[in-house]
């Protein structure tokens, strides 16, 4: 029996079906080794990774950086030592996301995953402002514990559990259903409505929670006008603008984050995924006002601020900064994606291409223009036939999504961009007959 097929009778045995590991195929690849933008299965072959981890991979595989702050961590002995105690390299991880972030935005809540940031966030803005509702938008990904799923939009995902009801509105988003032409300015008019009608019967909302970029959704990017506007509003009202940048964060988008492509300063940013190359870590920045306004104690978790974790996190952001991969992004990824993928908009199945810095997503519809999971589904796994992983996203479930390293080489992501669209194109070109 060979590595694969023990570890996959294992894992179909003994694993919760809420997992994902066999949502797109019965069979998914098992890798034993990573390197740079690659992965190699038991059979030595080697994979395109072109998901990174659901955006989580930014500075590839086994990055000397990443291995060195491991090594220097291990060296001391001490993995954990609680809450309670100091520990340098979480000193150390405070000064370099300071360093990062807009001066504003000083003081830091770690935590141990993304939904764990924006609970953190959405409790952080309760204590702070005494209100109790929120609002998020149509769209939006946020995680899955009780309170971000509150927050996230989908039915499927939403609807068997107890979520947060009657506290949070669910607001549209450019890019939402019925927004028309001028999608901005609709969206901002029903913002606006709203915290009117909140205010005159005293029931403001601690905070609302937007992406500047929408990752999971499909790649959606908003005018900056819509971002403004919701600082605006949500400072007329007294409301803190909490921007996720769980996705985009660190160098996703061609910036440490992507709400600076807008000009806009929120009041509190969550992050993660990216953060710490793979370990579990995510954090919230906000003034001290907000962060230091509850007392100790009243927001911890066991593993928050793991040393290991934290000097990965370290590491990432001195490689970003160090590598200059932020001009990579936009120098060279953004542009490989954007030559190679752009002309699959001419096709007839297909309704959209958008690039925003290291991602894109390119949406399949039907002959009536209605979005096509099943047949983008099929692409997907055509081209994880090419040992090219890419991802399965867009609000409708219907978009393939590119998410490579920000520091991937423009020849190999162009090869595999470019068997991709081959493929792409003569399943919904000259392939029609096996759609």
């Amino acid at each position: 029996m060979t590595v694969t097929e023990t570890v996959l009778g294992i894992t179909r045995v003994h694993e919760s079906r809420a997992a994902n590991t066999f949502r797109f195929t019965a069979d998914p690849p098992v890798f034993l080794r990573g390197d740079g933008p690659w992965l190699f299965d038991d059979r030595g072959r080697k994979w395109l990774d072109l998901v990174c981890g659901s955006a989580t991979s930014n500075i590839g595989h086994n990055h000397p950086a990443h291995i060195a702050a491991l090594q220097e961590t291990l060296a001391t002995g001490i993995l954990h030592t609680g809450t309670r105690l100091p520990s340098p390299f979480r000193a150390r991880l405070y000064e370099e996301l300071v360093s990062i972030l807009p001066e504003e935005l000083s003081c830091i809540q770690l935590a141990n995953s993304g939904a764990e940031a924006v609970e953190a966030a959405i409790k952080a803005a309760q204590y702070a402002t005494g209100r109790k509702r929120l609002i998020s938008f149509e769209g939006g990904y946020h995680g899955r514990t009780i309170g971000s799923l509150s927050l996230t939009d989908g039915g499927s995902i939403r609807e068997p559990f107890s979520v947060l009801h009657g506290l949070v509105d669910l607001l549209p988003y450019p890019g939402s259903p019925g927004t028309g032409s001028d999608e901005a300015d609709t969206c901002l008019r029903r913002l606006s409505d709203r915290l009117e009608e909140l205010g005159r019967i005293g029931d403001l909302p601690a905070a609302l929670v937007v992406e500047a970029i929408q990752g999971v959704s499909g790649v959606l990017s908003p005018p900056a006008e819509f971002l403004s506007g919701i600082r605006d509003l949500a400072r007329r009202h007294g409301v803190l603008m909490v921007c996720d940048e769980i996705w985009c964060g660190f160098g996703r988008a061609g910036s440490w984050f992507s709400f600076e492509n807008t000009g806009v300063v929120p009041d509190m940013v969550t992050m993660g995924k990216a953060m710490s190359g793979g370990l579990p870590l995510s954090a919230v920045a906000a003034p001290p006002e907000v962060l230091k306004a509850w007392p100790p104690g009243m927001h911890t978790s066991t593993f928050q601020g793991n040393p290991l974790a934290c000097n990965m996190a370290v590491a990432t952001i001195r490689t970003i900064r160090g590598d200059d991969l932020l001009a990579h992004v936009e120098q060279t990824v953004e542009p490989v994606l954007e030559r190679v993928l752009r002309p699959l908009d001419a096709l007839e199945r297909i309704c959209g291409v958008r690039v925003a810095g290291a991602q894109a997503a390119v949406d399949i519809v039907d002959r009536d223009g209605k979005p096509d999971r099943e047949t983008a589904l099929h692409l997907q796994s055509a081209v994880h036939s090419r040992r090219i992983l890419i991802y399965l996203g867009g609000r409708c479930g219907n978009s393939l999504m590119f998410v490579p390293p920000i520091n991937i080489d423009g020849a190999p992501l162009s090869e595999g961009l470019e068997k991709a669209v081959r493929l792409i194109t003569d399943e919904l070109g000259t392939g029609r007959q096996h759609l």
